[in-house]
């Protein structure tokens, strides 16, 4: 199963999703276990609702927190909820202090029983996200490049219509930001993409951005109007020889949408996959798990 699908111009993460479905159908499941066992269903349907609820904000607001240095010069950006970044620890703790005080609510002797409903409901809402997150990990294409594997060297062109290659950058982490110019969110993250550049630049990360199937003439006058800085690749005219296809580049990686961005270490190892527009905190804790020791 792909990690991310497309539904017109939205990319869907798949275990999100999934999350969010599992959630709901654990709010669903509580209450019709508790029906069952003739217990107070709308009770166990509310906790297990407003258990959820909290769970995700406490989830955000936990990585919001752990991340505060990413947030601090634009805090409205905790709120852009779409975007990833939630702690999952935070949320269960959130979550599951409110099940726990309302458990306490009940008579002692019915404790056990509603307890055990509540978990029945979150326990089997679990096992099938954890099936659909385990077939997001599982690829039958070999010929995919995916977490673990080397990055083989390729070429194409930069904004002065030089030739540049993977292998130019060895030595160095490196971020490649598949994007294009009629992409909205390729553009919202570019200035964050310059900012993080010149500031991870001097500790050996080079962030390269690729365009996707447009010519030098139209991406070059676009960059200098952005005024971003970091290197940007572009196809070559035709069927240069020498040259490979920024298209060809991106379909390696299994893309299915923009932006996508591979974090490359030193060693020119994938380390992980962001497909969607990046937000500081994500991009900043990618980045140093990449960086040269």
């Amino acid at each position: 199963m792909p990690e991310v699908f497309s539904l017109g111009p939205f990319l869907i993460p798949t275990v999100r999703l999934s999350l969010l479905l599992s959630l709901l159908l654990a709010i669903w499941l509580a209450a019709r276990f508790a029906k069952s066992r003739q217990l107070d269903s709308e009770w166990i349907g509310n906790v297990a609702e407003i258990s959820v609820w909290l769970g995700l904000i406490g989830a955000r607001l936990g990585f919001v927190l752990a991340n505060w240095s990413a947030y601090r010069n634009a805090p409205w950006t905790a709120l852009y909820v779409w975007q990833p970044g939630y702690l999952p620890v935070a949320g269960l703790l959130f979550g599951g202090a409110y099940a726990f005080w309302r458990l306490r609510q009940r008579e002692l002797t019915e404790r056990g029983r509603y307890l055990q409903t509540l978990g029945s409901g979150f326990a089997v809402a679990a096992l099938i996200f954890g099936a659909i997150y385990f077939s997001t990990t599982i690829s039958f294409d070999n010929s995919l490049l995916r977490k673990g594997d080397t990055v083989p060297d390729f070429t194409l062109q930069n904004l002065d219509g030089e030739k540049v290659s993977f292998s130019d950058l060895e030595g160095r982490a490196v971020v490649l930001n598949f994007w294009a110019t009629w992409c909205p969110p390729c553009r919202r993250e570019m200035p964050l993409l310059d900012n993080i550049q010149k500031e991870y630049d001097p500790r050996g990360l080079t962030i390269v951005g690729i365009d996707l199937d447009e010519p030098l003439t139209a991406v070059k006058p676009f960059i200098e109007d952005m005024g971003v800085t970091y290197p940007i690749w572009v196809d070559a005219p035709g069927n240069s020889p020498g040259f490979d296809r920024s298209r060809d580049i991106y379909a390696q990686f299994g893309g299915v949408g923009l932006p996508t961005t591979i974090f490359v270490d030193a060693e020119g190892v994938i380390k992980s996959t962001q497909v969607g527009e990046l937000s500081r905190a994500i991009l900043e804790n990618n980045i140093k798990a990449i960086l040269p020791r």
